[in-house]
């Protein structure tokens, strides 16, 4: 009777106008969002390389100016000399330190907005750093509103659409009259509504995962290989994941016997606390509970440490230049280590603030892991950010190992600034270079796997809710 039921079910969806109107309308958010993501993408990803194509030139053309004045023994002018250790390591040979896109980037590229995803590495430390975490097509309403990305529609539109087909799942037979005569047949009132949900979720999921997939496809070609068949297989979970709970969440309110109106209502705002509400709550949560330092503190701090030893290190860099120009070695590099002391000096003030910072913002994402349980919707946002390579684990993984990489760059020039060395060209050769280690699969699958069970819970509670109330049913309301 359950084949029976899904058959007579899709030739009546077949015939609404209203099914067909809302898969279009699924279709061309899927297809926009799918647009706009990958073409973030494309400019994230052209931006990269022409940013490395000229990091690769200028770090040749410097190993060159090396050779030559290696060959002819000369020193070059103080702020061009490639074997000055302070020169190149503090502009000469500055880093680019990018954040490599992920096989399914396209899918939530508004955390990318956000957060910096390329910094330039000098010896000047962590707070002399530059990056550039806007993409071309970030701006101030974007900023505020948020992108319109996959991640999005899914997790704010997709919703809405299952609450269209399946608000009068039940109450729609009841309100005709025809819900009696159904069950005046060898069918049951629990197998006519598991027939009636499983179709529609079925036909919804379906569609739904074809149309997620084919949005990826511009941006990301080689998906089925690498780590890309991993996201693939994660991203699909989470939405199906997704669907499954609005369905079984309107199928419980639909077995509690209330009119289509009701239910309509019922299921909006559901959609309003768990997708709207819910998530600005969890959000003030965490600001309360762990409220970071001020950036403008952090910036006004870090600049007042700065003031203290910037005319210091002027003089000093004064003195330097006026050194090597006198071709006096052993005094520049004499200025050099009093540079190098100096610097040190400022990072070591600016220190305690970043740490902090650092501390407070990592307190936040961990109270969030927890409450992201509280709604289906965040745990949605998550899980799509972490599949997209742009979530906040992601993020702080790229930022501790753009830390351990800064501490190698100064090291690799303040160990010769130390021992009184000047550059060769084998140090040239030997420039540390930036090179962001993936975190393994496993861990990646654990944390959405942690989301996907946050879905699977009060999904089976709610099917469970739904089973009692239609078992306790002999006959119709």
């Amino acid at each position: 009777m359950l084949w029976t039921v899904a058959r007579i079910e899709i030739k009546n969806l077949l015939a609404e106008t209203s099914v067909w109107l809302v898969a279009v309308l699924l279709a061309a958010a899927v297809a926009y969002a799918g647009w706009t993501g990958s073409r973030a993408v494309a400019v994230d990803r052209q931006a990269a390389v022409s940013a490395l194509t000229e990091q690769d030139s200028r770090l040749k053309a410097l190993h060159a100016r090396m050779l030559r004045s290696e060959a002819i023994g000369q020193a070059a002018q103080s702020g061009d000399d490639p074997a000055d250790p302070v020169v190149v390591g503090r502009e000469l040979a500055a880093q680019l330190a990018i954040l490599p896109l992920s096989p399914l980037a396209a899918v939530a590229v508004g955390q990318r907005d956000l957060a910096s995803a390329s910094v330039r590495i000098t010896t000047d430390g962590p707070q002399g750093r530059t990056s550039s975490g806007e993409t071309a097509l970030a701006g101030p309403t974007r900023l505020m509103t948020g992108a319109f990305d996959l991640a999005f529609v899914f997790m704010s539109l997709l919703p809405l659409v299952i609450i269209v087909l399946t608000y009068d799942l039940l109450s729609s037979e009841r309100e005709r009259g025809t819900l009696a005569l159904v069950l005046a047949q060898p069918v049951s009132l629990a197998t006519f509504v598991l027939g009636k949900a499983l179709l529609r979720g079925v036909l919804l999921c379906g569609v739904t995962v074809v149309l997620a997939a084919l949005a990826t496809l511009p941006s990301a070609p080689d998906l089925m290989t690498g780590d890309g068949a991993l996201h693939l297989g994660l991203y699909v979970a989470v939405v199906v994941g997704y669907a499954l709970f609005w369905f079984a969440a309107a199928v419980a309110i639909n077995v509690a016997g209330f009119s289509s109106a009701t239910n309509a209502l019922a299921l909006v705002g559901l959609w309003l606390a768990l997708v709207v509400v819910m998530p600005g709550m969890v959000q003030v949560a965490v600001q309360v509970a762990h409220p970071p330092p001020s950036r403008v503190e952090l910036v006004n701090l870090t600049r007042a440490a700065a003031s203290e030893i910037e005319a210091e290190l002027s003089a000093l860099q004064g003195e330097h230049s006026a050194a090597v120009q006198g071709t006096a070695d052993d005094s520049a590099l004499a200025a050099a280590k009093r540079i190098v002391v100096a610097q040190e000096a400022l990072e070591h003030r600016a220190a305690p603030v970043m740490i902090a910072f650092a501390t407070q913002l990592a307190a936040q994402q961990a109270l969030l892991d927890t409450l992201r349980f509280l709604s289906p919707a965040i745990v949605v946002h998550e899980a799509m950010g972490e599949v997209a390579g742009s979530g906040a684990h992601r993020l702080q993984q790229f930022a501790s190992q753009v830390d351990a990489f800064q501490a190698r760059w100064r090291a690799f020039f303040f160990a010769r600034v130390r021992a009184h060395q000047r550059l060769t060209s084998a140090d040239h050769a030997a420039l540390p270079r930036f090179v962001f280690r993936e975190e393994p699969r496993a861990t990646l699958g654990w944390r959405v796997g942690a989301g996907l069970l946050g879905l699977l819970v009060p999904t089976l509670l709610l099917v469970s809710f739904a089973a009692i109330v239609l078992r306790r049913s002999s006959r119709p309301a």
